[in-house]
């Protein structure tokens, strides 16, 4: 071998045993001089954070009765972490899936798949060491099921969590709103309050209160923390290191619970008894007229000095307690299908209806302090002078009968009655039409008058434009003029062809019809300042925020808007017209107030004056819209209250009974105490076993189980009844007395009700 070749020989060896000690080095180092660091640094892996949700604040009506809370309820959990751990083939896995939704099925729960629960466990939301909820309240019998069989289900708990409780049932729901799981959109969107922030799958607020006052309601999450080992597998629960979640603050509502029952139970009354009549045929037509399908309505009820909600309905309604864990697909579409009437929708709020004569005290208004009376067609407001029945436009003036009729140039009043030695103050009690077009085209033709200004004083009164009320997606109305015609025209002229406006147009929006529209909140809201004098308020929903221990964290006092400037003579005049609307013989709602033989009331006018408008709203193709605004007493008012039951008839048939019926047991008879959803239950439950018991006492002896009931007994399922007539459910009794006659009192009024269409 040459010296060249050992030469490099030895290199190599150089090369070789100087890596091989760096690498003997860098052992030695990792193993004996870092020992220390790497246990410090495998310890801190160890432990994980599992977030706990934190319960929601309640909400609370007027009186601090609790209509949201929490409850408890069982639900079964898989942790997948553990199902993983347990190292089963696919089949086994399905095999134990399925045995799980059997068992979930056997307890009474509602249907759970195998689908239904590998959707959960696919679920992003919930990270590896969470316990993912597959069925909620379930029964408790579960716990024994799988506690005793924990070795064939791995990671499956049957645990007790907190969810939202709906304690009155459908009760104000399109107030109070509902919970449902946080989307992504949310997640991205949502802004919350430092330490409030959110985590998928929390439960967050979708609708009314619930979601306008959700950082309120929201609480502040905790923690626990697990320790794993080096495969992840949970070795034990850090007690020591949890964090207790903070509950979220309580929200005081300006709504009496017992009234919006009351409110609630006559609008639904309202709705079926209009389904139930026939409409009037038009001797002058061939045509059928229109069904009375009344697909729904809204009721408002406001205080005038304050601006507080003391009460809204909005019917067809829904249970939010559905929405517990997320509605179902099939069930969310059924509650959001016109087909169904939209129960979900808020008419009271987001419904837009065209405000019909109820617009008349506004019109009025406009003429007043515009100056139009006594000008023109129109006389002095105190001059009486016969209203004919119907109207010819000025600007029809030379044509023939035939060719003004058939030119779009008469305008007429219901059924083209006359009104003998109409005023100002009549024109408001008869409701007469013919009054009011003479108004809306000379306002608009006369150049001496604002062209406008029956939309200017509508908008005084907060028409037009959202009132502001503490609840989410109010819609605004519209008050349709020249100008804004011209630019819907401009921006879409397909679906707005027209841009001009006619003196006809204005005849139509002076008596509430045409392209108006109005919310039920806007008009109670317009009538509430009228009744007090001229101030515009936004409505209060809500009327503090406090901590569950009472303490006050916001106040919300009365919400000034502006002024509107009303002449204290007009105010007279109007308030007298509106007074007769009620009490004169004559007044549009005079039977509604004085008889029982249409569904209203004999009311004590003379003690408590009521002051009131019909309104009766043309829809093309569809039934009228009956509508009725009233406030009382008319000297200082106490509650304003609006009506809307679409496609009814006419105002005096339907709205204004219904508001009539209302205001006896507010201001006369008293108000029933509201009952819980678990009060409605054990009332639907008990009705058959009340009317066996009813016909046994009256001689029918259909209940040969009595005898041998114990009316000591307090069971948690199934009912038994006593000999006394008193029915236990679920630890609720129900006097079958007192719930036969609650029962035939609502069908003598629906009949009454029939009976006046």
């Amino acid at each position: 071998m040459d010296d060249l070749t050992r030469y490099r020989m030895r290199v190599i060896a150089v090369v070789a045993i100087s890596l091989f000690a760096a690498l003997v080095a860098r052992l030695w180092y990792l193993q004996v001089i870092t020992t220390e660091q790497a246990v410090a640094v495998a310890e801190q892996s160890v432990t994980r954070q599992i977030r706990v949700p934190a319960p929601r604040g309640r909400i609370l009506d007027a009186q601090g009765r609790v209509l949201v809370g929490n409850r408890t309820t069982t639900m079964v959990t898989i942790n997948e972490r553990e199902l993983e751990q347990a190292d089963l083939g696919d089949d086994q896995r399905l095999q134990m899936l399925t045995r799980i939704a059997i068992e979930v099925n056997r307890s009474g729960t509602e249907l759970l798949k195998t689908t239904d629960i590998e959707s959960a466990l696919n679920d992003p939301a919930y990270g590896l060491y969470d316990d993912v909820p597959v069925a909620v309240d379930v029964g408790e019998d579960l716990l024994i099921f799988f506690g005793e069989r924990a070795e064939q289900y791995p990671g499956v708990r049957v645990v007790d969590s907190t969810v939202r409780s709906y304690l009155y049932g459908n009760l104000a729901s399109h107030l109070l709103g509902w919970v449902g799981p946080l989307n992504d959109t949310e997640y991205r969107t949502r802004r919350p309050s430092e330490g409030k922030e959110y985590a998928l799958r929390d439960e967050i607020g979708k609708a009314g209160i619930e979601l306008l006052f959700e950082d309120d309601l929201r609480g502040v999450a905790g923690g626990r923390v697990v320790e794993v080992d080096r495969l992840g597998r949970i070795v034990r629960e850090r007690d020591d290191l949890f964090v207790a979640p903070v509950s979220g603050d309580d929200v005081v509502l300006t709504v009496d619970i017992d009234l919006q029952y009351l409110v609630e139970t006559e609008l639904e009354r309202a709705v079926f008894a209009a389904r139930s009549r026939e409409p009037e045929r038009d001797p002058d037509s061939d045509e059928d007229p229109p069904d009375y399908d009344a697909p729904g309505g809204a009721v408002v009820v406001l205080a005038p000095d304050s601006g507080d909600v003391l009460a809204m309905a909005s019917y067809p309604t829904y249970d939010p307690n559905e929405s517990i864990g997320g509605f179902r697909a099939d069930r969310w579409n059924e509650l959001n299908d016109p087909a169904n009437d939209l129960p979900m929708f808020n008419r009271a709020i987001q419904g837009e209806y065209a405000p019909g004569s109820t617009f008349k005290l506004f019109t009025a208004h406009a003429a007043w302090h515009e100056g139009v009376f006594g000008t023109g067609r129109v006389r002095p407001a105190d001059e009486a002078w016969d209203d004919p029945g119907y109207y010819l436009l000025q600007s029809c003036t030379g044509t023939d009968a035939e060719e003004a009729e058939a030119g779009g140039c008469v305008f007429r009043n219901a059924k083209s009655a006359p009104n003998p030695q109409v005023d100002l103050e009549r024109s408001l009690t008869v409701s007469s039409d013919v009054y009011y077009y003479t108004i809306g085209e000379s306002i608009y033709i006369n150049p001496i008058h604002n062209e406008t200004g029956i939309q200017d004083a509508a908008e005084d009164y907060g028409m037009g434009l959202r009132s502001g009320i503490t609840l989410p997606f109010e819609q605004d109305g519209f008050l349709p003029t020249p100008a804004n015609r011209q630019q819907r025209h401009l921006d879409n002229p397909t679906a707005f062809p027209n841009g001009v406006w006619y003196p006809g147009d204005n005849v139509n929006v002076a008596i509430g019809q045409g392209d108006v529209l109005v919310t039920p909140v806007q008009l109670a809201n317009a009538f509430s300042t009228f009744a007090n004098g001229g101030t515009l308020r936004s409505p209060n929903v809500v009327s503090s925020v406090r901590t569950r221990e009472g303490d006050e964290v916001r106040d919300f006092g009365p919400r000034q808007i502006s002024v509107v400037e009303i002449d204290p003579e007009f105010h007279g005049i109007a308030l007298a017209g509106l007074s007769g609307v009620t009490s004169d013989e004559h007044g549009t709602a005079y039977w509604a107030f004085n008889s029982e033989a249409t569904g209203g009331v004999y009311f004590p006018l003379e003690e408590v004056p009521i002051a009131g408008k019909t309104g009766t709203a043309e829809v093309r193709g569809k039934a009228d819209t009956s509508l009725f605004a009233a406030f009382a007493p008319t000297d200082q008012p106490t509650h304003a209250v609006v009506a809307v039951v679409e496609e009814a008839g006419f105002g005096s048939q339907v709205a204004a009974p219904l508001v009539a019926r209302l205001l006896e047991d507010v201001l006369v008879e008293g108000i029933a105490e509201a009952p819980t959803a678990a009060v409605s239950y054990a009332r639907s439950v008990a009705l058959p076993l009340c009317v066996d018991w009813y016909q046994w006492i009256t001689g029918e002896d259909s209940l040969s189980r009595l005898k041998g009931s114990d009316p000591t007994a307090d069971p948690t399922s199934g009912p038994v009844l006593d000999a006394d007539g008193r029915v236990r459910v679920r630890g609720e009794v129900v006097d079958c007395t007192r719930l036969l006659d609650d029962v035939t009192g609502v069908f003598d009024g629906l009949d009454a009700l029939r009976e006046g269409g």
